[in-house]
């Protein structure tokens, strides 16, 4: 790397290696001053931090990692060393993310599979040049392996969450493309019944299927997952009213719905999507826990 300056080459060396401290937690800096890398490495990795090559740093926080303005360098020149209790916390605002967001964020992912894959025109920035040698060195040395594969592995990890984020979108499309042609006084413009469920295994869908799967156990006279024809006087035959408040009210116990959400909003999301209805539903609402039936279910 003979076009590196001098004054490139002292500031890179004099920060070797860096600490990304993870939600203002430091450790102690003995060992990267003895320059012992190895033993320093293995102590930011301990620590449940990240580690850069780049002579300058950012703190991560779960709520600056997501943000555009900083993804595209943490995803290429920041090691994700972070422990799994950090995951967790960066896989759940996932959950909230936007599709255009969400895409964005796959495509980094993509181009970047791992740290440092500086294009050819950017050596001329000196100091990433500068940084595919220090990974060079460090990447033929055995000791420090386990902060190639902890990058790779949360690095995959939250590439197939994203990935299941942007397929629930596609999910809600194919929602709305099915209930678009079923006929149903809801305003449409309620939130989907898919979008208000906590996802089972990353799915939606799946956790749809389930609820529809232990409502078809329980041996309900009535199939509330699917449109229930009304009598001749426009009315829901005897006992829909109860089955649907029984089953709905039962799973919002148990927590699959987003806590974002409550019954109100919870049964105009299931009415679009059955294409069931309940006269007043303020009434229902204020109503159907003290009714006989629902007590009977």
């Amino acid at each position: 790397m003979e076009n590196e300056g001098f004054l490139t080459k002292f500031r890179s060396n004099r920060h070797y290696i860096s600490e990304i401290a993870v939600e203002g937690k430091r450790t102690s800096k003995f060992f990267f001053q003895v320059a012992h890398y190895d033993q320093y490495i293995t102590q930011v990795i301990r620590a449940g931090n990240a580690l850069t090559l780049l002579s300058h740093t950012l703190e991560l926080t779960r709520d600056n990692f997501w943000n555009t303005h900083y993804f595209e360098d943490i995803s290429r020149f920041i090691f994700w060393t972070f422990n799994k209790s950090f995951l967790l916390a960066l896989e759940e605002i996932i959950t909230s993310l936007p599709l255009a967001t969400v895409s964005r964020y796959i495509q980094l992912l993509k181009e970047n599979p791992e740290h440092y894959q500086v294009p050819f025109t950017e050596f001329a920035v000196q100091e990433l040049g500068w940084c595919t040698v220090k990974d060079d060195h460090f990447q033929n040395n055995p000791s420090v392996r386990k902060m190639y594969e902890l990058d790779k592995e949360n690095r995959d990890v939250l590439l197939e969450v994203l990935e299941k984020r942007q397929n629930f979108f596609k999910e809600i499309a194919d929602e709305k493309k099915i209930n678009v042609i079923k006929p149903t006084s809801v305003n449409a413009g309620y939130t989907s019944f898919l979008e208000i469920l906590k996802p089972l295994n990353g799915s939606a869908k799946q956790t749809l299927q389930f609820l529809i799967s232990q409502s078809a156990a329980a041996g309900f006279e009535y199939d509330i997952f699917t449109q229930v024809s009304k009598l001749s006087n426009n009315k829901n035959p005897y006992g829909l009213n109860s089955t649907i408040g029984a089953v709905i009210d039962y799973f919002y116990q148990l927590g699959y719905f987003k806590k974002a959400y409550g019954m109100e909003d919870i049964l105009k999301a299931y009415f679009y999507y059955s294409g069931n209805n309940i006269g007043i539903l303020k009434v229902f609402l204020s109503e159907f826990r003290q009714d006989k039936n629902y007590q009977k279910k």
